[in-house]
């Protein structure tokens, strides 16, 4: 069992730290992060999800509960951590809704597909991404709803949700989910001079992904509402897995790998959107980074340890 964790959830953490030390050692520029993300997240990573959905057989995998084992404990939580910033923080309706949402909202792209990818291989991926084809529509979007509606008077926060929702489907890495889950339903053969070229960014995506949460973390530092930080941490990587085990487990009875999955999913670190939305409304700008470098030093312990737990496949 810890030949799993050395030799493939290991190289996951070491790589982030490689990122850590490049970015500590001006290998790495702190203005050249940006760049990187961009090509990450708009080539090498959407070319690796349409490869991997239009190569696999949708169709037999799509499972409705799924979406409905991870997004019911995720939107459970959801609405714990807003009524206990808006309780016991004295929030107001849009620092809870931000708040809510560094409880909830996963680091999928940078971190989940990498490790599970590098764990479980294609058969884990197609379920991750499934997820991953509505998680910023759904919880970026309620925040987003939740935040507009406490700011605007009457139905002037509608186009503004609009246009938020909107800019999720433009995003290259959903225009890519889509367009890969099209290409598997006409089952698509690309050429293979087409094909190669993919594999090629298949190959250098998740590598670079993983580069980017340790760039990331050089530099960040422990500031904000510490309480409110620390209600984010315990709800996104303690309550959220629990709620997701339960629900996936006793209510919709997934297959042992699917549950492992929508578990990992939930027990992934804060996601860089939530800082991206909190700079955005220009709120809750400093917990919601304290919330992401916490949660992601905290996974290095328990992602391993659901690896570990569950086992091989």
């Amino acid at each position: 069992m810890l030949d799993l964790i050395v030799g493939k959830v290991g190289p996951v953490f070491l790589t982030i730290l490689c990122g850590y030390l490049l970015t500590r050692f001006r290998v790495i520029s702190r203005e050249g992060i940006p760049f990187l993300a961009r090509l990450a997240m708009s080539a090498f990573i959407p070319a690796m999800l349409f490869q991997t959905l239009s190569q696999s057989d949708i169709s037999a995998h799509f499972d409705l509960r799924l979406w409905g084992s991870y997004y019911a404990g995720a939107l459970l939580n959801f609405v714990l951590v807003l009524m206990v910033a808006r309780a016991w923080l004295k929030a107001r309706t849009d620092e809870a809704a931000i708040t809510a949402m560094g409880g909830v909202f996963s680091n999928i792209v940078l971190l989940g597909i990498p490790l599970v990818q590098a764990v479980y291989g294609e058969e884990g991926l197609v379920p991750l991404l499934i997820i991953l084809s509505i998680h910023p529509l759904t919880l970026l979007g309620l925040t987003v709803m939740i935040v507009e509606g406490s700011r605007s008077s009457g139905g002037h926060w509608l186009p503004n949700v609009a246009g938020s929702v909107v800019r999720v489907l433009r995003n290259p890495i959903i225009v890519a989910i889509i367009l890969g889950v099209l290409a598997s339903l006409i089952d698509l053969r690309l050429p293979e001079m087409i094909d190669g070229t993919l594999e090629r960014f298949r190959t250098a995506g998740p590598t670079i992904a993983l580069l980017l949460v340790g760039a990331g973390l050089y530099g960040q530092s422990v500031r904000g509402n510490m309480s409110a930080s620390m209600l984010c941490t315990v709800a996104k990587m303690f309550v959220q897995p629990v709620l997701v085990f339960l629900v996936a487990h006793f209510v919709f009875d997934l297959q042992p790998l699917w549950l492992t999955i929508v578990v990992l999913i939930a027990a992934l670190p804060a996601g860089a959107n939530v800082a991206i939305i909190a700079g955005s409304y220009n709120v809750c700008i400093d917990r919601s980074s304290t919330t992401i470098l916490i949660t992601t030093l905290i996974s290095v312990i328990t992602l391993p340890l659901i690896v570990l737990y569950a086992g091989p496949y």
